[in-house]
């Protein structure tokens, strides 16, 4: 197991989560947390600070040796023994929309439910909905989550389901005999909601690795076993299905083409071969003699068919071949093409990096610009800022943009913003005074989600209209897996972007990708601009900017449509249209 910064905080996460379903100390819950943000957000591998004997934040004698048996083992006694005092059915209903840790709590202590079994009873006599702050709706919702649970073919948030392709993709690479490890399927796809995990391996030593293959996942959840693949069943918060293919290197091109899908692009794929007199499926191309053409990577197979690359997240059908969308596909947007990050967080509001850090990070990444973005005053429990704290910020951001430019020998530009709650009435979280003073304003809801559509609406139209509102973020609220999109008319919404020259947010968080495809296209063809952000509360979330591009390349946009691809001349200019020129001060 790969043992990352991540993986250490996602563990210290289900103590803290689980630790709160018991009721246990408040203290000790927000202790882990805080340490689980403290290491995700870590520059270096916290391993080495430990080594060196270096003191971090937030991390105490306790917390640490938890740490180091997670380093060491791979695994922590401390979740293990939680665990087994939460039922299982109850620890999977942290994944439904409107279910946290003390609601899960209440569950226990309240109706005494301590088996899926005793759950469903619950249900069945509706005596969920009795419970203060449930009602009905989250009743239903719990019902739906126990049938998931069972249900083989039930589709999981990509955010959750990736992590773990990954983690197990890692495992498998380092056992002795496989050359490469890749992700396949929907999840390679940037599909929202994978039902599944592929894996392509390839190897020529396919029987030796099949059985380390199926000693790693464990004779009791292997489904199918052979040389060629290996099938089985990851415990997660749900059953995950997970089916690995070995391949000989210089097949693992067609073999992970065929695997990526999709079924329709697939078929257009054996189609043309057929044209061309060849049988085409995942070992390579069969010729009318019985002769084999293989490829080691999926660029020489498409171009032995005559056609061009098409990148995986693009391949959810066939009509990325139309003469009018493969003319687009040099224009699309790529990661190359970023020039900045215009939406993140920092320890000023609910981030657990410095501006200083956050930039640094940027500027590593080869970025020119980035936006500092913390919440507003309203948003208390996210440590929204004060008017005060909000000026004090940006003296702070101009001395370390001044400061971080002078060092590098070249400008880097750090613009002061906010993320400006847009209040249920429609009005803004700050007077108008201290928005023109700022470089960017990206305004965004956090709040009353249950509105009408006509408010809901209205509410977002007036922000749009608002002179000194640049971005809005996250547009439609979804959490996929966890919160529905609210009630929104998102085609008005981008017809008043594009008469008052806003900008819309595609957000990159995986749980978000908000905008969704089809209202990213909506808003390509109204000529409305996109800004790929990442929403990053710390360092390594940056990293959520490749699945934003993809994302958007799914959608079809161009790099000429994405405000974060322009050099930063350009991005001033836009900026100084409604609140003066913001350069030089």
């Amino acid at each position: 197991m790969d043992v990352t910064n991540r993986y250490i905080a996602r563990v210290l996460e289900k103590i803290a989560d689980y630790s709160e379903i018991l009721g246990e100390n408040a203290f000790k819950v927000r202790s882990y947390r805080r340490a689980a943000q403290t290491i995700e957000s870590l520059d270096v591998p916290i391993a080495e600070l430990l080594d060196r004997g270096e003191a971090i934040p937030g991390i105490g004698k306790g917390i640490g040796a938890v740490v180091r048996e997670i380093l060491e083992h791979g695994e922590s006694p401390l979740l293990k023994a939680l665990e087994e005092k939460v039922p299982k059915a109850l620890i999977r209903l942290l994944a439904v929309p409107g279910i946290g840790p003390k609601t899960v709590g209440k569950l226990i202590r309240e109706l005494d439910i301590d088996s899926e079994a005793k759950l469903e009873q619950a249900i069945q006599a509706q005596k969920i909905r009795a419970l203060p702050g449930f009602g009905a709706k989250i009743e239903r919702r719990i019902a739906e989550a126990l049938r998931a649970a069972h249900d083989p073919n039930a589709r999981r948030p990509l955010a959750d389901m990736a992590p773990i392709a990954r983690e197990i993709c890692r495992t498998i690479a380092r056992l002795p005999g496989v050359d490469r490890c890749e992700i396949a399927g929907s999840i390679r796809r940037v599909s929202e909601r994978p039902k599944d995990v592929d894996l392509v391996v390839a190897t020529r030593q396919a029987k030796t690795v099949a059985e380390a293959v199926r000693e790693v996942a464990g004779t009791g959840h292997v489904t199918a076993f052979g040389p060629d693949k290996v099938s089985f069943t990851f415990e997660a918060l749900w059953p995950i299905p997970v089916d690995v293919r070995f391949v000989a290197p210089e097949q693992y091109g067609s073999a992970l083409l065929h695997f990526t899908g999709s079924r329709a692009h697939n078929i257009f794929l054996r189609q043309r071969a057929k044209m061309l007199g060849l049988k085409l499926n995942e070992y390579g191309l069969s010729h009318g003699d019985g002769r084999l053409e293989t490829f080691a990577d999926e660029a020489a197979l498409y171009a032995r068919l005559g056609l061009p690359y098409v990148s995986p997240e693009l391949r959810d059908d066939a009509e990325i071949f139309a003469p009018a969308r493969v003319r687009l596909l040099d224009g699309l947007i790529s990661s190359e093409d970023i020039r900045g990050d215009l939406h993140m967080h920092t320890r000023s509001s609910d981030g657990g990096n410095t501006i200083e850090e956050m930039a640094r990070a940027a500027y590593a990444r080869g970025y020119r610009y980035i936006a500092v973005t913390d919440h507003s005053a309203s948003l208390k429990v996210a440590g929204g800022l004060s008017v005060e704290r909000l000026k004090a910020q940006v003296e702070e951001v101009r001395r370390i943009e001044t400061r971080l430019s002078e060092e590098w020998g070249a400008m880097f530009y750090i613009f002061a913003g906010t993320e400006v709650d847009i209040l249920p009435d429609g009005t803004l979280d700050y007077p108008d005074e201290v928005l023109a003073a700022l470089d960017f304003v990206v305004a965004s809801v956090h709040t009353s989600f249950r509105q009408s559509r006509e408010t809901m609406t209205a509410r977002l139209l007036s922000a749009v209209r608002h002179p000194y509102v640049d971005l809005i973020a996250h547009p439609t609220g979804r959490l996929i897996g966890r919160r529905e999109a609210y009630a929104v008319d998102m085609e008005a919404v981008i017809e008043a972007a594009a008469r008052y020259d806003k900008v819309l947010e595609l957000n990159a968080s995986p749980y978000r990708l908000d905008l969704n495809v089809d209202h990213l296209r909506l808003a390509a063809q109204a000529g409305v601009k996109i800004a790929i952000s990442t929403d990053a509360h710390n360092v390594s979330e940056l990293e959520q900017m490749h699945l934003g591009v993809q994302y958007a390349r799914k959608a079809l946009i161009p790099r000429s449509m994405v405000q974060n691809a322009m050099d930063p001349e350009a991005l001033i200019a836009y900026l100084s249209r409604n609140r003066g020129k913001i350069r030089p001060r």
